[in-house]
């Protein structure tokens, strides 16, 4: 074979090795960015779960403070219940920190049973999120 017919063989080829370079770079550049993407969606997550958390505490706090006998508990913090309705109303506030809770359906409940068995189940619902999210707290109080 003759060189000129070596180098048109090979005409081209340094033009494709560039191409798929410039390829598979674009493919990692649209992977990190996939990745930095759902980091900030977990931070997120992370976040309204930690504030519900924070608000179980605090309602669960409450109850610790005041009269505990379960005529009482029953009566002012389970759902429906005076102290329950203020700190709905504080979650349900704008800026409370956890989107979603006024939709239908995502109202937190707490429920007591006859042993001072508290559950309190908090809901949120991101924005673009399908299905709300929760976060439950059982505790006992004595």
């Amino acid at each position: 074979m003759t060189r000129t017919m070596a180098r048109r063989t090979q005409a081209g080829a340094m033009l494709l090795e560039a191409l798929i370079a410039l390829l598979l770079f674009a493919i990692g550049v649209i992977g990190l960015v996939a990745m930095q993407a759902n980091a900030t969606r977990l931070a997120a997550e992370s976040k309204y779960r930690a504030e519900a958390a924070t608000y179980a505490d605090q309602i669960i706090s409450q109850m610790w403070a005041d009269d505990r006998s379960n005529a009482n508990l029953t009566a002012r913090y389970a759902t429906g219940g005076d102290k329950y309705e203020a700190w709905k109303n504080r979650i349900q506030a704008a800026g409370s920190g956890l989107p979603g809770t006024t939709l239908a359906g995502n109202a937190p409940t707490v429920v007591i049973d006859a042993n001072n068995v508290v559950t309190v189940t908090i809901f949120w619902q991101g924005p673009n999120v399908e299905a709300p999210h929760r976060h439950v707290t059982v505790a006992q109080v004595n």
